[in-house]
């Protein structure tokens, strides 16, 4: 199957965003991003901004990418509402749509159809730490599962993968990944 092509902005955005609720409790809500707003969308790119220390200045959303990757259905944009404020997203991608860059090759599963890469995974500073991120790593994890996923992968610091399961891969480890002066690896967890 041939490389997805990421999506262009649309030329009309909606008002508000379009989504599908995955799960709630009394204040916070996980939604599945169909139609992002151009407000969202300044929201997500704030919220990016956190990317940069840990992964580096090409990882926070721009105008431009912000579209690129809450672009459902060829991604799977997942955000948390906390009092009708977004305050993290995760953004999960089929790993075919990076099959050109060198670091998918390792994948022994490129090709299959069967692996959901994290690509961005960040919440707010003032809501770290506070079960949000963790609801919500749960939530995309059954979600994939229910859809018949085999695998989720990614890229971390090292080290933070054996936190995941028991049978988490480490397929790969980047000595200076982006140039951040860190060792990354890029994992593999299986989700059954």
């Amino acid at each position: 199957m041939p490389q997805l092509e990421f999506f262009k902005p649309p030329i009309k955005t909606p008002a508000r965003s379009e989504f599908k609720l995955i799960a709630a409790t009394l204040n916070f809500q996980i939604k599945l991003i169909e139609a992002l707003s151009a407000k969202d969308a300044e929201r997500i790119i704030a919220i990016s901004q956190g990317l940069i220390k840990p992964f580096g200045a090409n990882t926070a959303f721009t105008k431009k990418t912000v579209w690129k990757y809450f672009n459902h259905p060829h991604t799977l944009p997942f955000v948390g509402v906390l009092r009708n404020e977004l305050i993290g997203f995760l953004v999960g991608v089929p790993l075919e749509n990076f099959q050109d860059e060198s670091w998918a090759a390792v994948d022994p599963t490129l090709g299959e159809h069967e692996t959901i890469y994290t690509y961005a995974f960040i919440f707010d500073e003032k809501h770290q730490n506070r079960g949000y991120a963790k609801m919500l790593k749960r939530v995309y994890i059954n979600w994939l599962k229910k859809r018949g996923y085999l695998y989720v992968s990614g890229h971390v610091r090292e080290g933070i993968s054996q936190q995941f399961s028991l049978h988490t891969r480490v397929l790969q480890k980047y000595p200076n990944w982006h140039d951040t002066g860190k060792v990354f690896e890029y994992y593999q967890r299986p989700l059954r």
